[in-house]
C-alpha cells in the first residue's frame, strides 16, 4: 500500500482575523442619546414653567407698585402746592370726585400722600356747605376757606388722625341746602344742624348715606323735608337722634330705625303719627334705648302695654300730646323719670308697679286725668 503523500494531507495555515472591539463605540452612543434625553427634558420643564408664570401674570396682574392717575397726582400736586396759599382757587369740582376714586390699595401703600388725598377730600367736602352757604350770602359767617388749616375752622373738631369727627353748623350760618360734598366727610361721628326754620331747605343730599360712623345725628329748625326710609339701613352706628321743630319733615320716621341700636330717641315740637307701638316692639330698641322723648308730637291713642318690654329705658317724655286711656298695666322696670303732664284724654288709675317703683326719681302727671289710689311715690297730679 503506498505511502500517503504527507505534502498534500499537510493542512495550510489559519489565518484567524482578530475582530475589533466597538464597546467603547457603544457607550459613548448610550451616553449621548441619555443626555439628549436630559437635554429634551430640560426644555421641557422650561418651556412648562415660563408658560404657567404667564398665564398667572394675564389672569391675576400684579398690584405690588400701585401708581395714582395724573389727574389724581396733578389734584395732589395742587392741593399740597398751591392751595395753601390759595385756597379758593382749588378745582374741588373736578378734583373731588377724582380723588375719591384713589384705591385703598394706593392708600395703604403711600400713608403721606394718603393724608393728604384724605384732607384735600375732607376740604372739597366743606367747602361745598361753604360754597352753598355763599349763595345766601352767610358763608362770611362761617368763617371759613380762609386757608387748608380745616380743623381750626369754627364749628369743625377732628379726631386725632386728622378726620373731621364734629360739624356744628348753625343759624346764620349754615347752607341754603345741605350739599352733596357733605358726604365726602366719611368720619362724621357728629353732625348738629339748626337752621333758621326756612334754611336749611330740601332733601338729605344722596350722598348722606356715606356717614357710616355717624352716631349723634341733630337736626333742628329746618325745613329739611321727610327723611328717606332706608336711611338707617346705612347709618347702623348711630346711638342719638334728635329732630326738633322739622316741619316739613312729615308725621313719620323712618322704618329702618327699629334696625339701629339707638340710646336716645328725641322728637320734639313736629307732628308725628303714634310710633310707640312699632318703637316698642322692635327687639333691637327693646334692649339699647334709654331716652324717648316724644313731647309736643301731637300723639294720639293709648300707650302700648309693650312698652314696658324697654329693658333698658331710664327716661319717658310724652307731654303735651293727645295720649289717651287707658295706661299700661306696667312700665319699664328701669325707668327713672317719666313725665305725661299735659295729656288732658289720659283718665284712669296710676298702676301700682309704678308708684310702687324704687328706681323711680321724677314722675310728672300735671293737667292729666290721671289719679292714684293712695300715695304714688314721686308722682305729681297738679
Amino acid at each position: 500500500m503506498p505511502e500517503p503523500d504527507h505534502e498534500l494531507a499537510q493542512w495550510p495555515p489559519l489565518h484567524v482575523q482578530k475582530r475589533k472591539c466597538h464597546c467603547k463605540t457603544k457607550r459613548n452612543r448610550g451616553l449621548l442619546i441619555l443626555l439628549i434625553i436630559i437635554l429634551f427634558f430640560l426644555i421641557g420643564n422650561v418651556i412648562f414653567l415660563n408658560v404657567r408664570v404667564l398665564s398667572m401674570n394675564t389672569s391675576t396682574p400684579s398690584n405690588t407698585n400701585p401708581t395714582l392717575s395724573a389727574n389724581a397726582q396733578q389734584c395732589l400736586s395742587q392741593y399740597t402746592l398751591n392751595a395753601p396759599s390759595s385756597p379758593s382757587s382749588y378745582p374741588c369740582s373736578t378734583c373731588l370726585p377724582t380723588l375719591q376714586t384713589v384705591t385703598s390699595t394706593y392708600l395703604s401703600s403711600n400713608p403721606q400722600n394718603a393724608q393728604q388725598i384724605l384732607n384735600a377730600i375732607q376740604f372739597c367736602g366743606l367747602r361745598g356747605i361753604f360754597d352753598t352757604a355763599n349763595s345766601q350770602g352767610q358763608a362770611s359767617l362761617l368763617g371759613w376757606v380762609t386757608d387748608v388749616k380745616f380743623c381750626a375752622w369754627n364749628g369743625v373738631t377732628c379726631d386725632g388722625s386728622g378726620r373731621v369727627a364734629n360739624l356744628q353748623l348753625t343759624f346764620p350760618g349754615v347752607p341754603a341746602t345741605l350739599p352733596n360734598e357733605l358726604g365726602a366727610l366719611t368720619g362724621l361721628e357728629s353732625l348738629q344742624v339748626i337752621g333758621g326754620n326756612s334754611i336749611p331747605a330740601g332733601a338729605l343730599p344722596s350722598s348722606f348715606i356715606n356717614l357710616t360712623s355717624l352716631s349723634n345725628l341733630h337736626i333742628e329748625a329746618t325745613a329739611i323735608t321727610p327723611l328717606p326710609d332706608s336711611l338707617f339701613s346705612y347709618l347702623t352706628a348711630m346711638t342719638t337722634l334728635t329732630l326738633v321743630r322739622n316741619p316739613m319733615m312729615g308725621a313719620s320716621l323712618p322704618s329702618t330705625l327699629t334696625q339701629v341700636p339707638l340710646k336716645n330717641l328725641v322728637v320734639n315740637s313736629q307732628q308725628l303719627n303714634n310710633p310707640l307701638p312699632s318703637l316698642s316692639s322692635s327687639s333691637t330698641l327693646q334692649a339699647s334705648l334709654k331716652l324717648l322723648d316724644l313731647s309736643s308730637t301731637s300723639l294720639t291713642g293709648p300707650i302700648p302695654n309693650t312698652i314696658s318690654s324697654f329693658s333698658s329705658l331710664t327716661q319717658l317724655l310724652l307731654s303735651n300730646n293727645n295720649l289717651q286711656a287707658p295706661l299700661p298695666t306696667t312700665f319699664p322696670p328701669s325707668l327713672q323719670i317719666i313725665s305725661l303732664q299735659n295729656n288732658t284724654a289720659l283718665t284712669g288709675t296710676v298702676p301700682s308697679s309704678l308708684c310702687n317703683s324704687t328706681q323711680l326719681m321724677s314722675c310728672s302727671l300735671q293737667s292729666t286725668g290721671l289719679s292714684a289710689s293712695g300715695g304714688c311715690g314721686s308722682c305729681q297730679f297738679s
